[in-house]
């Protein structure tokens, strides 16, 4: 009789210790400690500027349980539906503070407060526009010309713009603007002048006449290539260029009737009726 009440005492006690239910999963009675879950990224740091990714992220979530064991794992993204976690998964969108919560749950029911981390993410390139306009000038000093940028980025904003002539870099312009302007000095480096004129006057500094008909072409010009680089704060950029702009509608190459002043560095011929001269300016 003892040995049977002290059996049945074990067997009793054995189940209040150790509790196996109908699916098989231990069940730890002193397991009062919920998981914990640590979340990484691949890459592992923003490979863009100013905290940013400028490409598709990874996401690795790792549980892990100190007694019973992580049953799941349930993540969700910027406010969506929760989901079960099973593998790592991509990021493939673009966006600013994008949240990201998480949370596991044990064998034994105990559920970890949720967790969460902010992603930045700009895999874009930021749009830009190049145009100009003449301000004002002539064949002789020169024109100056208005460079206008429209540049915007939807995600990171813009964070500067360059103006570049034939490659060399001639300002920047930080901040997020509507439009960004740079004023250029264009002009040509030597003139060849030919045609009838009167009553010239020649000076030290300066040569002055009557023009008739004369016919003046520009040579050697200084025309430039010129470009503008929109940059992001994630560090994305994209480019527009305007190839020798355009003046020649401002420089008809024919003077009849008109007085004209050039400066008197000139190579060649200056008669009292007839020039043929080259002037550089």
């Amino acid at each position: 009789m003892i040995k049977k009440l002290f059996a049945s005492s074990l067997i009793f006690l054995l189940i209040i210790i150790y509790v196996k239910p109908i699916n098989g999963t231990s069940i730890y009675l002193d397991d009062t400690t919920p998981p914990v879950t640590i979340i990484s990224f691949n890459p592992h740091e923003p490979n863009g500027e100013n905290g940013w990714y400028v490409s598709d992220v990874t996401v690795i979530l790792n549980a892990s349980d100190d007694s019973s064991g992580v049953n799941i794992t349930k993540y969700r993204i910027n406010g969506s539906n929760w989901q079960t976690y099973t593998e790592p998964f991509i990021l493939d969108f673009d966006g600013k503070d994008n949240l990201i919560e998480f949370y596991s749950i044990d064998n034994v029911g105990n559920q970890e407060e949720i967790k969460s981390d902010v992603i930045d993410i700009d895999r874009t390139k930021p749009w830009i526009s190049l145009t100009y306009e003449v301000l004002g000038g002539n064949a002789f000093k020169g024109w100056f010309l208005c460079f206008y940028v429209e540049a915007n980025d939807s995600t990171s904003n813009i964070n500067k713009v360059e103006f570049y002539s034939n490659k060399i870099l001639r300002v920047t312009i930080y901040g997020s603007e509507s439009i960004y302007q740079w004023i250029y000095h264009l002009f040509f480096s030597k003139f060849k002048v030919k045609g009838l004129i009167f009553n010239p006057k020649i000076t030290d500094e300066y040569v002055n006449f009557f023009a008739l008909s004369v016919i003046i072409l520009g040579v050697h010009s200084d025309i430039p290539l010129i470009s503008a680089y929109a940059y992001d704060n994630a560090g994305n950029n994209d480019f527009d260029e305007i190839e020798s702009p355009c003046i020649l509608d401002l420089f008809p190459g024919i003077f009849i009737f008109e007085r004209l002043t050039l400066p008197n560095n000139y190579e060649g011929k200056i008669g009292k009726f007839f020039i043929n001269a080259s002037f550089s300016i």
